[in-house]
């Protein structure tokens, strides 16, 4: 039996058992390592990339090769990572630098929306826009390859720390919002790395070495995500699938074990799922010290280490690959052409498209990410090097920026509720004394920028973590409020006291409208805040915000709630109090904050946000973060499976507080007309996809003396704690005599000849992305005013094999209507979006049966319902 028998039959054999129990969170054989994936082997619009990738990977030498793959090292560079450089051939260290909400560790910049917030948009063409206004930032700072967008987590744990970097806890919903990020980052000449790949749905115990420091000295291992082959189809690979559409140049791997082994390692998701089933061209590289093998992660797919050391031991120069890297593949641990197809895969993006092109000595970044001085030593943190200019302090920001940043924060604001129609504010309306309380409304006593954003006693711009930058200013809610109530002479008063509530009361007595502003914080697990660890450790508003809401609703008739969090909050105390009458759910909104929130409330914007994710009414409802060691393997079973957010609430017919895509406004509309029309007849198995292109040779995989490889000390002294790919000796063999090791049992070096069943194209077989069904519908804005409005398209599924939620969402589409108006919405309906993954034949099928088709303003608020009768 082969190694690809070997690996298939097991495979079979657990997903077999999967189809016979009730939970699907059986395990993957990740320990197996698959056959090697080589890129370049589709016949697309890859092809003239790697063409020219190929031509420069040929005439470097394995250590120039490996130079490209490892990090030189924390604060070795610039840039939060930076690769190695091949001087010879003209190409630089590449840049490459958070993040998905403006650029990290500098000047002069945007402080973006978050990928939340641009999630509740709905609006897939402003999206677009935002990411080209990140691109456009990037590129002008000189960074080569941009960390982001992010993908997962997709938000199964409402508490998780990072669910406010991505777009929400749907995976349609975060495929259609990544894809076209990338489009817009990579449109102006950055290249988009996707993250985090693939289950980092929580912050606790990601990583060993980080919790450590927590007291947490008992894990072994990372905590490990355990997913079933369904849910890791339907679900968490989904929009993973999207961004390799969007062409994607770099994903990054997690932190997290997968099914039991590292997901930097492991070869299944990495070499088959990731590069073979979606047809992935471009490289995998490891989160901030996500790597834990050396040979094996190699083999397994991993292309390029980030920062380059060991996780923990910053500024050791000890790491995993460099001149590590460099003896494997003398000693042929390591084949060449795997060093070459990591090489190749770094190359090719940078010519996979016109906007984008290989960075030379002239295309450096203009700033440093470890100070803000003009002037500083070249390497800070090693203490060593000359006198240079580290910041030119540029500034990245224009109207196109600004723009984007402020219609997607006046866009994401949801309107959950506004009994009695108080919003929006007027004066003509008997609001003549407004009061704005809570901690949310003003600036942190720090002000507004702390080290990645850990401070959360003021306004909240975005989460803490990797993922934050600096603020170049802040608009708070009660500055930019205060300024509209002046507008209409309308007296203001505030306090931001969250403790205080006698004072509070008493201010409540004499509005005639009260705004209270409160909100709730996560992010990334290596900082702690008030004992959360990067999760929230509740779904509570901060600062005590229950009591403050509930104080001012006693003594305040209109008592208006403005809601800025991270995700779902707890509402019960107060929710149903017929003084609280509004509210209004943002995300992270960056530096417009306040602008964005003073204009819906006074109306110069009419709300059309949808809610992301989905409120519950009880949090048992909720999936909980696994905060206790019970293990020093730290395991969390994904048992939810396929049933994310709403999907779950359906399923057990469960009453939300407030439903996935719920957004109210101060128009109204009506949907009618609904039409569906067959463009392709479905078919119920895919078609065999074509065979892979030839594996391509640049050089026969032997290798010159190793004294080639040997570090020039008559050249330069090294930099300490600077990773360089060269030898310190020749002996390339750890056990004399030996001149070559066994690869590990399961691989293979030898790439496969054909593409599996769901693969052969990018984002997987090209009949997935075949259009099937068109379906289009008539909106009219029957209200007063204009306003926009997100039509929504869902899908039921048959259960002619396997079952499915009562409800997926395949579309979306927002519109802007004058009072009286009406416009045509249109929806494309592929085959993928009527397709489930089967385990036991290991690929998309569409069954058998009536799909109903659900046009809808929420999950839960159908509209129009339609059928499509697909035979058998």
């Amino acid at each position: 039996m082969t190694s690809k028998d070997q690996i298939t039959s097991r495979h079979l054999l657990i997903i077999q058992h999967v189809r016979t129990t009730s939970v699907n969170i059986s395990l993957w054989p990740s320990m197996i390592l698959t056959i090697a994936a080589a890129g370049g082997r589709l016949d697309d619009v890859w092809q003239k990339a790697y063409e020219k990738a190929r031509k420069i990977v040929e005439k470097m030498s394995i250590v120039e090769k490996v130079n490209l793959t490892t990090g030189t090292g924390w604060g070795s560079g610039p840039c939060i990572g930076n690769t190695g450089s091949v001087p010879r051939l003209g190409i630089p260290s590449l840049c490459i630098q958070d993040g998905p909400n403006g650029v990290r560790f500098t000047d002069f910049i945007t402080h973006f929306p978050s990928g939340l917030a641009a999630g509740s948009t709905f609006n897939r063409g402003l999206i677009y826009l935002r990411g080209r206004a990140l691109g456009r930032e990037h590129r002008k700072k000189g960074v080569h390859i941009m960390l982001g967008p992010t993908i997962g987590p997709i938000g199964l744990k409402a508490a998780g720390g990072r669910n406010w970097e991505g777009f929400g806890a749907d995976p349609y919903l975060q495929g259609v919002a990544g894809a076209a990020t990338i489009e817009g980052i990579q449109d102006e000449g950055v290249i988009a790395t996707v993250r985090h790949l693939v289950g980092n749905e929580q912050e606790h115990f990601r990583q060993v070495g980080e919790w450590d420091e927590n007291g947490w000295d008992k894990m072994k291992s990372s905590i490990s995500s355990n997913i079933g082959d369904r849910a890791m189809h339907e679900i968490y690979l989904w929009p993973f699938a999207d961004a390799v559409r969007a062409g994607a140049g770099g994903v990054m791997c997690s932190y997290n074990q997968l099914n039991n082994t590292y997901a930097c390692e492991n070869s299944y998701l990495m070499n088959y799922l990731l590069k073979e089933e979606l047809g992935f061209q471009g490289f995998v590289m490891a989160d901030w010290g996500a790597q834990h093998k050396g040979v094996y992660s190699a083999l397994a797919g991993l292309d390029m280490t980030m920062p380059g050391e060991v996780f923990d031991d910053w500024l050791s120069g000890k790491s995993y690959w460099g001149p590590l890297l460099t003896r494997a593949v003398y000693n042929h641990t390591i084949p060449q052409t795997r060093l070459n197809d990591m090489a190749t895969r770094i190359i090719a993006p940078f010519f996979a498209q016109k906007s984008i092109s290989l960075p030379t000595e002239s295309d450096l970044p203009n700033f440093s990410s470890w100070t803000y001085h003009t002037y500083g030593q070249q390497y800070p943190y090693q203490h060593y090097g000359p006198i240079i200019q580290q910041n030119w302090h540029k500034d990245a920001r224009s109207k196109f920026s600004d723009d984007a940043a402020l219609n997607v924060a006046r866009e994401a604001i949801v309107l959950l509720k506004n009994s009695g129609h108080n919003l929006p504010i007027a004066k003509i309306d008997g609001v003549r004394r407004l009061f704005v309380a809570g901690v949310g409304a003003g600036a942190d006593p720090k002000g507004f920028n702390c080290k990645d954003q850990r401070c959360v006693d003021g306004v909240l711009t975005s989460g803490w973590g990797s993922a934050s930058v600096n603020n170049p200013f802040v608009i708070t809610p009660f500055e930019a409020i205060s300024h509209k109530a002046r507008e209409q002479g309308i007296v203001v008063d505030y306090s931001s006291d969250a403790w205080d509530l006698e004072h509070v009361s008493n201010l409540a007595d004499y509005a005639d409208l009260s705004i209270v502003v409160v909100n709730a914080d996560s992010g990334e697990g290596y900082i702690e805040v008030d004992d959360n660890y990067g999760d929230r450790k509740n779904l509570s508003i901060w600062h005590d915000g229950d009591t403050l809401i509930q104080t001012i609703a006693g003594r305040c008739r209109k008592t208006v709630v403005v809601i800025n969090s991270v995700g779902p909050v707890n509402l019960e105390k107060w929710i149903e109090n017929e003084n609280v009458v509004a509210v209004l759910y943002t995300a992270p909104l960056g530096q417009y904050t306040g602008k964005a929130i003073a204009e819906v409330l006074f109306g110069d914007v009419n709300p059309s946000g949808k809610l992301p994710f989905t409120i519950a009414k009880k949090k048992q409802h909720y999936v909980p973060i696994i905060d206790e060691l019970t293990s020093s393997k730290p395991q969390d079973n994904f048992d939810r499976d396929i049933y994310l957010d709403y999907r779950f609430f359906d399923k057990h017919t469960i009453n939300p507080r407030f439903e996935f895509g719920f957004g109210l406004s101060y128009t109204s509309f009506e949907v009618s007309d609904l039409k569906i029309k067959e463009i392709n007849a479905p078919s119920e198995y895919l078609p065999y996809p074509e065979e892979y292109l030839p594996e391509y040779h640049t050089i026969e995989d032997d290798v010159c003396d190793p004294e080639d490889a040997l570090f020039p000390h008559d050249e330069f002294d090294p930099v300490p704690g600077f990773i360089y790919p060269y030898l310190y000796d020749e002996n390339v063999f750890t056990v004399e005599g030996d001149t070559s090791f066994d690869y590990p049992k399961g691989y293979s070096p030898d790439p496969k000849c054909n593409p599996p069943l769901a693969g052969g194209g990018l984002g997987g077989n090209e009949a997935l992305w075949e259009v099937l069904y068109e379906v289009s519908a008539e909106v009219k804005n029957t209200g007063k005013l204009q306003g926009g409005h997100v039509v929504q398209l869902y899908l039921e599924f048959p259960s002619t094999i396997l079952t499915s939620p009562p409800k997926v969402l395949r579309g979306f589409e927002k519109v802007f209507l004058d009072s009286g108006k009406k416009a045509k919405v249109n929806f494309k309906i592929l085959h993928r979006d009527l397709s489930i993954w089967d385990p036991e034949s290991q690929q998309w099928i569409i069954q058998t049966g009536t799909y109903k088709v659900y046009v809808a303003s929420s999950s839960r608020k159908v509209d129009l319902c339609g059928e499509i009768d697909i035979g058998a």
